[in-house]
């Protein structure tokens, strides 16, 4: 995708949005990709492919910067594992942020009916994007990428190694999966009774006619090729099955089994909305049941941890303290050091002025 790629044409029906969510690298890319390709409008400017994405992130920049300026409002990760980080972000939504949203979305539907918004931060807010979306007659729906959890803490770990040096591989693995945990749960909890697709990764890849047919019929995108087999189109080219270089399992991971459990739940449950169009009775019961084992685990775990928390803070704390004391001890020596030779130039002064005093009364005194 590049910068000057032109809007789509517009499509028969009323406008649409579509909110692509789910855990960063858990195929979110490719999912936003394909929509471009069959048709939807990604707002430009976007990131630009790297290393880690060389086939593009399809990720609008203005969402990216939009969401990131609420969580540092509200002071989460983009991976936070804890249940009341939603309320905190929720907190941080103002008038002013609605007002930003709603300017934004404004222009971005004077270019085009059917629009893809990707970024993986938007899980926290979705209701925000619906209360725009209604305000300008635009019908929102969710697509939801699923990958297996151990995946995506193998794909993170990869791409995010040097964050996992500083944690310590284990440390990350298991904040990563916890916070797996927790975005897929309030990701599910806020798009629940909307129009929804859920669509795992490996699917997508192995036959995204199928999958994609499965996202028209649940949230109403119109797309430009028929899904029809053997008609080639632009995702055959797009699409590649060693685009999943993660193929992990947890048997593969030495992580807790109270969270591994949980995570499997999750991971079963999205697999029953991804076979049901996004809607399964059974899948809402087994994310509420997660839910509560998660709080519960979460709560307890605080709870065993808080001993370690607090020697943290107080090494924190006193690494801290002694480091203000050499920066001031520092400064003490310079200011002495400064005053000191303020102190010898004065001298100095003196003792010129003194004796070019003296000479000129001897000068004098000749006359």
């Amino acid at each position: 995708m590049t910068e000057t790629s032109p809007a789509p044409a517009s499509p028969p029906g009323g406008r649409k949005l579509i909110l692509v969510t789910g855990a960063g690298r858990s195929g979110t890319s490719t999912i936003a990709g394909t929509l471009h390709y069959l048709g939807m409008h990604v707002p430009l400017p976007v990131l630009k492919p790297n290393e880690s994405n060389p086939r593009g992130f399809f990720e609008s920049t203005w969402p990216l910067w939009f969401h990131r300026r609420l969580m540092d409002r509200a002071g989460i990760e983009q991976i936070d594992g804890r249940p009341e980080a939603l309320a905190l972000m929720h907190e941080a939504v103002t008038d002013e942020t609605r007002a930003e949203l709603l300017e934004w979305l404004t222009g971005v539907a004077e270019e085009a009916d059917q629009i893809v918004v990707k970024d993986p931060r938007s899980s926290w807010v979705p209701q925000l994007w619906v209360d725009t979306s209604r305000k300008l007659g635009i019908d929102i729906g969710f697509v939801t990428m699923l990958r297996h959890p151990a995946e995506v803490v193998g794909s993170r770990s990869t791409h995010y190694g040097k964050r996992g040096e500083q944690l310590g591989a284990w440390n990350f693995a298991v904040m990563n999966l916890a916070g797996w945990v927790n975005q897929t749960i309030m990701a599910e909890r806020q798009t629940r009774g909307y129009a929804r697709a859920y669509v795992r990764y490996e699917d997508l890849l192995g036959d995204w006619r199928r999958e994609m047919a499965k996202v028209q019929v649940a949230t109403g995108v119109v797309l430009n090729h028929s899904l029809e087999a053997g008609v080639h189109h632009d995702v055959d080219d797009f699409i590649e099955p060693g685009l999943r270089r993660h193929a992990l399992r947890f048997e593969d991971l030495d992580l807790p089994a109270a969270l591994t459990e949980i995570a499997e739940s999750l991971w079963e449950a999205g697999g029953l909305l991804a076979a049901n169009g996004g809607r399964s009775a059974e899948a809402d019961a087994m994310f509420d049941a997660a839910a509560e084992q998660y709080a519960d685990l979460f709560r307890a775990s605080a709870a065993i941890a808080k001993d370690e928390t607090q020697a943290r803070v107080r090494e924190t704390k006193q690494r801290a303290d002694e480091e203000f004391k050499q920066v001031l001890q520092r400064r003490v020596r310079a200011a002495r050091a400064k005053g000191r030779e303020q102190a010898a130039r004065e001298f100095r002064a003196r003792s010129l002025r003194g004796r070019v005093g003296r000479a000129f009364g001897r000068f004098r005194a000749k006359e």
